[in-house]
């Protein structure tokens, strides 16, 4: 069932219609510097993340794994990451605890030097549902699987309620969480749905490294659920898909939010290198970036590289445009905010600068 699902994940992602109603990035809009006095071929995307040197403030977010079509999807991303010199993360390592013949399906990336692994496992499987808690002998497998630098702990409670099979606990996840983040390096990350202020103040109280916002606006969990309940000719679950379409944090408001002393990952909805820019001026150290890179993904590496050097040449675009000679130069770029994004709470401050 695991295959399937992730499989089916995989397909819907690339053939339907499963983004936001509104991309909450399209409300952000920067001051064009006519005179940027700066020299486009000096500018520098090098950044440190997390420690780690990489080229680019650009990772490429969990996807996928524990299937065969996800094997080849890992494969070919982890090209690109080697290429680029920038972060992967896989996808839910859940199939590969529970099933070790699917461990190459994630291990396949170490076939290539990506200069950072990160690992993923769901918080809901770190208490009791149906089935017992992973043990700390399942994360450390899942983590010396690809030989990660980073744990994420992916936070996906309202994929887990739309779909059919979901778990439904959430009741202790903090205090399991704090006892992972003692042992490994965690990014706490949400899929889709946004991190609010609360919520990144308990992360943070939790020991966690850094923190994925994973924002709505971009791929919708409950859409891609919504089709799968179709599929199956589920009208109750395809009722909940619907009404939790658009639920959720938009992705720009949701790093405001978590600006909790803590580094942020700008990820949900990131289209191209502007979006990245902007995600990098609110105060991300970097932004992931998904379902841009998804189609095509099992059969063209080709694609992938050229989709990444296009979204780097925009960052580099914007740089140049906005008087930014470096990524840091970015948090002091001109912008403002405006549409359905500015009416979001609590950002008043950031709305223009």
């Amino acid at each position: 069932m695991i295959e399937n699902r992730k499989e089916e994940h995989i397909r819907i992602a690339e053939d339907q219609n499963v983004k936001g109603e509104h991309n909450y990035w399209d409300d952000i809009t920067f001051i064009h510097q006519a005179v940027p006095e700066i020299n486009y071929d000096s500018i520098k995307t090098e950044v440190n993340f997390l420690g780690k040197s990489i080229g680019h403030p650009m990772i490429i977010s969990s996807m996928t794994g524990g299937v065969q079509l996800g094997k080849r999807i890992n494969d070919n991303l982890a090209v690109a990451a080697e290429k680029f010199n920038i972060p992967m993360g896989v996808g839910s390592m859940r199939a590969a605890v529970e099933k070790k013949e699917l461990a190459d399906t994630f291990s396949v990336i170490l076939n290539h030097k990506v200069p950072v692994r990160i690992a993923n496992l769901g918080a809901p499987q770190l208490i009791k549902q149906d089935k017992p808690a992973f043990t700390d002998r399942d994360i450390e497998y899942a983590f010396k699987l690809i030989e990660a630098d980073f744990l994420i702990i992916h936070f996906n409670f309202l994929q887990e309620m739309v779909q059919p099979e979901g778990d439904r606990n959430a009741r202790g996840v903090l205090k399991r969480l704090k006892e992972i983040a003692g042992s490994y390096p965690v990014i706490a990350k949400e899929t889709g749905n946004g991190i609010s202020k609360e919520a990144a103040l308990d992360l943070k109280d939790a020991g966690v490294k850094a923190i994925d916002v994973g924002g709505s606006g971009g791929t919708s969990f409950a859409a891609i659920e919504y089709y799968r309940a179709k599929s199956a000719g589920s009208r109750e679950k395809m009722h909940s898909g619907m009404s939790f379409w658009d639920w959720g944090i938009p992705s720009p408001a949701s790093i405001i939010y978590s600006q909790v002393g803590l580094p942020v990952i700008g990820s949900g909805g990131l289209r191209n290198g502007l979006d990245l820019a902007k995600a990098l001026a609110l105060g991300a150290i970097s932004g992931g970036f998904a379902r841009t890179l998804l189609k095509g993904a099992d059969t063209s590496r080709e694609q992938i590289e050229e989709e990444i050097s296009f979204i780097l040449r925009d960052l580099k675009i914007a740089m140049f445009l906005t008087k930014s000679s470096k990524v840091e130069d970015l948090k002091k770029a001109k912008f403002f905010m405006h549409g359905r994004l500015s009416e979001w709470p609590d950002i008043d401050d950031r709305k223009g600068r």
